[in-house]
């Protein structure tokens, strides 16, 4: 047990259910135990799953009946997973599963991000061990299993991380020590293989080190990753495949750049992390805060992109916070994949004002020209997102849109 005074990094979880926002602590319950004493000064809280680490990645995923799973590092650097099933009447978070004590699974490097793809029952999770070459957990039906990549690139000590699944086969995208985009393959029997795509793609240019890296499946079998550039623009990495002709029957498929400030997509503020969402129709769309900590929209409309200054228009014209230095965004599309919501934290030095940030959680919800900012951490009274050490946001939609932070206190 632990009282309100004792500083941990915990992850807060904040839903929309109902049209009702609220917010919970995965890690803590202020629930007691049948027996257990009255607290003397506040609320007593009860342990309920491992703390996470500073600058603990975060993964999360949902199903359409609501059940959830948050996956970070412990303490221990093991990777953590946590679930929530929605049985009635009401749903809640009924245990852990530590991987490293659990299956044997190697610790991840301090503060490794992950990533997350499949469907609750067979999920993949993904991480970079203290080696920091990918490591795979597979859901299985009695247990979890684990592969590494042995033989691939390490990863760079602030590496970012994305991974998808199109087809048959899993890909995982972080940047090796010489800042180099690579692709770690896994082929089921056939085991890993890897790309250093940097290297391999004509006019790819150098990735940000400071940047994140974020991808997203194309149709049935391709990928599309994307980067920002070392002078912080936009860049798309399109896996495609190129029609077979009389010369070659067969066809191929080939990696192919195109730099999105070609369509007046500006450059990001240095250290951005984008995130892509698909359309309905599975077009990209991408969104990262701009120099002046703004929110931009990059969308891909079937022919070419369209750029929305999201931040800059929402509520009218009146504008949206700007974001704070180094934040995470993370975004979600709606139940029917038109609008989008946006997530990131405020920056404490816009005021405490309508226009100001206030450093909380803020949500900048719509799509094209017509957007809205809410204030969710001022609103919800939420507990503050830590700062001080890279602190991740992921969101994903169920019922509604979940998001998770972590926070000291």
């Amino acid at each position: 047990m632990r009282r309100m005074a004792e500083k941990v990094f915990s992850i807060i979880e904040v839903a929309e259910q109902d049209g009702t926002w609220g917010y919970s602590d995965i890690n803590f319950s202020e629930e007691r135990t049948p027996g257990s004493p009255a607290p003397v000064e506040g609320p007593l809280w009860r342990q309920v799953s491992p703390v996470a680490i500073a600058g603990t990645g975060l993964a999360a995923v949902g199903s359409v009946g609501d059940d959830r799973r948050v996956y970070y590092q412990d303490l221990d650097r093991s990777v953590v997973g946590t679930a929530y099933r929605s049985s009635p009447p009401t749903g809640r978070w009924t245990g852990y599963e530590v991987f490293t004590s659990a299956v044997g699974a190697p610790s991840a490097d301090g503060g490794s991000a992950l990533a997350v793809t499949g469907e609750i029952g067979d999920l993949r999770v993904y991480y970079l061990d203290d080696g920091r070459r990918p490591v795979r957990l597979r859901e299985g039906d009695q247990e979890w299993t684990y592969d590494v990549c042995a033989d691939a690139p390490p990863g760079s000590p602030i590496s970012p991380l994305a991974a998808v699944t199109a087809g048959q086969v899993e890909y995982v995208y972080y940047l090796d020590v010489r800042g180099h985009v690579v692709e770690a393959s896994w082929h089921g029997a056939e085991g890993w293989s890897f790309d250093d795509l940097t290297s391999g793609t004509e006019g790819c240019p150098m990735p940000s080190p400071l940047g994140r890296l974020t991808a997203v499946r194309r149709g049935s079998a391709s990928r599309t990753v994307y980067f920002l550039d070392e002078t912080d623009r936009p860049v798309q990495l399109e896996h495609v495949v190129v029609a077979g002709t009389k010369k070659d029957s067969e066809g191929r498929t080939v990696w192919r750049v195109q730099r999105l400030s070609a369509y007046g997509a500006p450059a990001a503020v240095a250290g951005s992390r984008p995130v892509v969402v698909p359309t309905a129709d599975g077009h990209p769309r991408l969104y990262y805060p701009d120099a002046d900590r703004l929110v931009v929209e990059v969308g891909f409309n079937g022919l070419g992109w369209d750029v929305h200054h999201a931040g800059a228009e929402a509520d009218r014209g009146a504008g949206a916070p700007a974001a704070a230095e180094g934040t995470s965004l993370a975004a979600v599309a709606g139940g029917d994949h038109r609008g989008v919501q946006v997530y990131y934290l405020g920056a404490a030095d816009a005021g405490n004002g309508p226009d100001g940030g206030d450093g909380n959680l803020i949500e900048l919800e719509g799509s094209g020209a017509e957007w809205t900012a809410r204030h969710l951490g001022a609103e919800l009274g939420l507990p503050e997102v830590a700062t001080g050490v890279p602190s991740p946001i992921t969101a994903i939609y169920t019922s509604g849109p979940r998001v998770y932070y972590t926070t000291v206190e």
